[in-house]
């Protein structure tokens, strides 16, 4: 394979004036050589033959193409881990561990068609004692299990204060409930 330059580059022609007023020497013609800085007859540019170098089908891959492949490798595996960590801490690490709530608990119910869990209302016992701000009176919760929401649901319209105590995530799972705050356990005021 040959690769001869000599047509000129615009980029690299001088239009300045004083080219155009002197007018080049004649080139001296140079016997048909070929090589590495033999310049060609024509134009006095160079002309290299590269010799044994492999055909366009046969080029092998090179290792900049392999630190390119290894670059976007290392970029989607950077990508999938910080998802990986948002996901983890969005849905599955409770922001606030241990709340307690008391309050009168108004409605315990099983809702769901592919995930049914048990939904829960309940009305704050400080919120109800504080007549003079407007507050939303009800606490709503989730119950994963099955026993808990059971029990709970005694308690549902009685007159009797029960303290939950719940943990809250930052993101909702279909299968953990509608709410964010997932009662652990609870414990009826006497």
């Amino acid at each position: 394979m040959k690769f001869d330059d000599s047509d000129e580059d615009y980029f690299l022609h001088d239009f300045s004036e004083d080219k155009k007023k002197t007018q080049p020497a004649p080139r001296q013609e140079l016997p048909a050589q070929s090589g590495r800085g033999v310049t060609n007859r024509r134009d006095d540019y160079p002309s290299f033959d590269f010799g044994d170098e492999p055909e366009d089908d046969e080029i092998i891959p090179s290792a900049p193409k392999m630190k390119s492949r290894r670059g976007w490798v290392w970029f989607f595996l950077i990508v999938f881990v910080v998802l990986a960590i948002t996901v983890g801490i969005r849905y599955f690490v409770p922001y606030v561990t241990e709340s307690n709530v008391t309050g009168y608990v108004t409605l315990v119910e099983r809702r769901g068609i592919v995930f049914p869990t048990f939904e829960g209302e309940m009305v704050s016992e400080s919120q109800l004692a504080d007549t003079e701000r407007v507050y939303s009176r009800d606490v709503y919760f989730s119950i994963p299990d099955e026993e808990t929401a059971r029990r709970l649901q005694q308690y549902q319209g009685s007159d009797i204060p029960v303290t939950i105590t719940c943990k809250r995530y930052f993101g909702t799972l279909p299968w953990r409930g509608a709410s964010n705050n997932i009662v652990v356990s609870f414990q009826p005021k006497h």
